[in-house]
């Protein structure tokens, strides 16, 4: 979320090199991954999540992508909190399920910043990317 506040429109245009994948279509994935694999879990819960699958002009609101990502963050974690079994998930468990999204974030977080780097946008400082993990 601290990367999804900094940017602004133009720097959802950035694309990584080489993939021509746009930082918008990152965001997008990155949620849409969550409503995918969340419905084999809770699919009530995991489906209210907005369906950003569609093409990449309907993905370059930020006010949309911040309002979805926060959205699935907050199903994420009550889901988890509420977990008595992983339903019909393909992992161990629902931690291992956080554990896939984390892992999968960070992954997207890297080609984002990547993208943005190649095309001279400033980025967040370090305390700002960093900071969930330090407890800021």
């Amino acid at each position: 979320m601290n990367l999804l506040e900094h940017l602004n429109d133009e720097m959802l245009l950035a694309q990584t090199p080489g993939g021509a994948v746009s930082v918008a279509q990152h965001f997008a994935h990155m949620i849409d991954a969550v409503r995918f694999w969340g419905c084999y879990f809770d699919e009530a819960r995991f489906s209210a999540i907005p369906d950003l699958s569609g093409g990449a002009e309907e993905n370059r609101d930020i006010h949309k992508l911040r309002s979805s990502m926060e959205q699935r963050d907050t199903v994420a974690l009550e889901a988890s909190l509420i977990a008595t079994d992983k339903g019909g998930l393909p992992f161990d468990s629902i931690g291992t399920f956080l554990i896939h999204i984390v892992s999968h974030d960070a992954h997207h977080r890297g080609q984002i910043v990547l993208a943005l780097k190649t095309s001279v946008f400033d980025l967040p400082g370090d305390d700002a990317i960093w900071s969930p993990w330090r407890g800021g």
